[in-house]
């Protein structure tokens, strides 16, 4: 049951690991631990596998990069060169997407109710702005209207019927939106609608899609002519090669029993083709499906992922300081890594990140046998575990080998970092392959 948490693991991945693994020993000597390294050519691939999935489709659309995945600026470079957009939250994100060589109508401007500062760099910029609220439309005509530059703008609808998303407007106030953008359309041009949706169902994107097409009818009965449907992320990729994973969950063990409310769906059977496929196959009640009604009106469909371009696009170093064995137990052991778990951020969602990580050692007189062991950060806190869970490993991990966290590119590397106990942030560094040779740079 062990190999069904087995990381997946890409073919130049591994030959780096391999191939090169007294390089990376000297990064971690010269750059410190922990050390995020990152791909940007694995995220240029994934670009261009979304873009000729849509293209399949005979379908107008456009990505967005969702920044909030990585703070490496060498993706929006790398999305910048593809001719991509830029999904931002903040005044930093959209400044840095900017830097990054982003044009401001390639950004999107997301996130609740915005500050005013980062309005007036949307309008100054031509950037797209996603409404959240009746009240933020207010804002942002109010705005437009003092700086002379119209808005351009998404109103985002709650599509589903929930009470735990706090985005968006709902359907029963979309007459009321309508009639604002139409009073003011001198300061706010409406060019389309969006949605924001938790987890990973193709079913509800795709039904989603028909709530906003039905949106883009109202509008345009109202002399409005928006023509974008924007249905976020959510396009799951897989992080294990073993479906049974959850099953295998059952035998596993963790430190001071700790338990879980769930998981990341660590592992799709569907390819990112497959995903969308499913999404624009949802029929409404007459029959339609989500293709054909984008097609129908001749509607650009609008995606933002974040971890889908991601896709094994990064990895994460960590050096052991120490190990001992766990009390009462005969195999099991405690290390405990550089840094902290807020280096590798699924504790943010209360979970446990599940893949299991690679052993580098050095030591050539490794102890070979069967453990298990369960990896701590460098901190005072009992909670601060970047593996709760006893990873199996036929060799002891000692003092300076280095633990390899495969695919944590997406979300996993930076979202949750923080200077606690004033440890520096982690470094980053760009690596990437020409004709087979290696180079890297440091980011800042």
């Amino acid at each position: 049951m062990n190999n069904a948490l087995a990381a997946k693991l890409h073919s130049q991945t591994q030959s780096l690991l391999i191939e090169s693994k007294a390089k990376l020993f000297e990064w971690i000597a010269a750059l410190g631990a922990p050390l995020h390294l990152v791909f940007p050519q694995r995220f240029t691939e994934n670009i261009e596998t979304l873009q000729d999935a849509l293209t399949k489709q005979g379908l107008k659309h456009e990505v967005y990069f969702a920044k909030k995945a990585n703070k490496a600026q060498c993706f929006t470079q790398a999305a910048s060169e593809y001719d991509i957009g830029v999904d931002v939250a903040s005044v930093q994100e959209f400044e840095l997407a900017l830097s990054g060589g982003i044009k401001g109508v390639k950004i999107g401007v997301s996130g609740p109710h915005k500050s005013d500062t980062l309005i007036n760099l949307a309008l100054v910029h031509q950037a797209l702005i996603a409404i959240d609220s009746y009240a933020e439309l207010d804002c942002v005509i109010a705005i437009a209207k003092q700086r002379k530059i119209p808005a351009r703008v998404l109103l985002r609808l709650q599509t589903q019927s929930t009470k735990t998303s706090r985005f968006g407007s709902s359907l029963c106030q979309l007459s009321s939106l309508l009639t604002q953008c139409r009073e003011y359309k001198e300061w706010v041009g409406l060019e389309g609608f969006s949605c924001h949706l938790s987890g990973y169902c193709p079913h509800a994107r795709g039904n989603s899609i028909h709530t906003l097409v039905s949106a883009i009818d109202e509008a345009q009965q109202m002399g409005l002519s928006p023509s974008k449907i924007n249905i976020g992320g959510g396009l799951p990729i897989s992080y294990l090669e073993d479906e049974h994973w959850q099953h295998a969950l059952d035998f596993e063990c963790f430190f001071a029993g700790k338990t879980f409310a769930g998981f990341y769906p660590y592992y799709t059977k569907q390819s990112l083709e497959d995903t969308l496929l499913a999404i624009l196959a949802v029929k409404n009640e007459h029959g339609q499906s989500a293709l054909e009604a984008l097609q129908l009106k001749d509607l650009t469909l609008m995606l933002e992922p974040g971890r889908a371009l991601l896709d094994q696009a990064g990895i994460s170093l960590f050096k052991v300081q120490g190990i001992k064995p766990h009390l009462g137990t005969s195999d099991c052991y405690i290390a405990t890594l550089s840094g902290s778990s807020l280096s590798l951020s699924e504790q943010w969602f209360e979970s446990e990140y599940l893949p299991s990580p690679l052993l580098l050692s050095q030591h050539s007189n490794g102890i070979l046998g069967e453990y298990r062991v369960a990896f701590g950060g460098a901190t005072c806190l009992d909670s601060d575990m970047l593996s709760w869970r006893f990873i199996p490993l036929s060799q002891l991990p000692q003092r300076d080998d280095l633990m390899v966290y495969l695919n944590t590119a997406g979300y996993q590397m930076d979202s949750n970092e923080s200077e606690f106990h004033s440890m520096p942030l982690p470094r980053k560094i760009a690596v990437t392959w020409e004709s087979n040779m290696l180079s890297w740079q440091l980011l800042s």
